[in-house]
């Protein structure tokens, strides 16, 4: 006989082979629990969400927060339906914060969201220049609380927000 049939036919090799048929599928279903349970804790991993991403990219075919960034749309256009001039300002500044944040989800760097739209180019969102000028506008009502902001302006500088949400897929 050799030595590898030797050791294996040792009592204790064969103990310790027997133990590990046993208790292998156990630690192999209490291994399986524990990765599956990771993948549902709360902060989600960066891998079930990368993959919950694309699978619902996939099939609703369209960018994974749209929903929710439709939502957000709706709640700061109706802001126009109101008399006041406080909330048309705020539907701009909603408007602009709502853009920020797809850009920065996009990955759009920067500091500020001038920085970042110094970032974009004109085939990315060819309605760059109006963006700038709705940021301006923008600007104006947040730096001076005196600003008069009417309805018309209000509107068009929505719309340029809008255009751009569309031109990005955000909406």
């Amino acid at each position: 006989m050799d030595l590898a049939s030797l050791l294996l036919n040792h009592p204790t090799v064969q103990y310790i082979i027997g133990l590990a048929q046993n208790l292998g599928p156990f630690v192999f279903l209490l291994f399986l629990f524990w990765a599956i349970f990771s993948l549902f804790q709360k902060p989600m991993s960066f891998i079930k969400m990368g993959f919950w991403i694309d699978w619902t990219e996939f099939f609703r075919q369209r960018g994974y927060e749209s929903g929710r960034i439709e939502k957000k749309w709706t709640i700061v256009s109706r802001r126009l339906e109101n008399p006041n001039m406080a909330d048309w300002k705020l539907a701009v500044i909603e408007a602009e914060s709502l853009l920020e944040g797809v850009l920065i989800r996009m990955g759009f760097g920067g500091e500020s969201f001038g920085d970042r739209l110094k970032k974009i180019r004109e085939d990315q969102v060819p309605s760059l220049d109006d963006l700038v000028s709705a940021h301006q506008t923008r600007n104006n009502i947040v730096h001076d609380p005196d600003y008069r902001l009417d309805m018309e302006e209000a509107t068009k500088t929505l719309s340029i927000y809008e255009k751009a949400l569309r031109e990005l897929d955000a909406l």
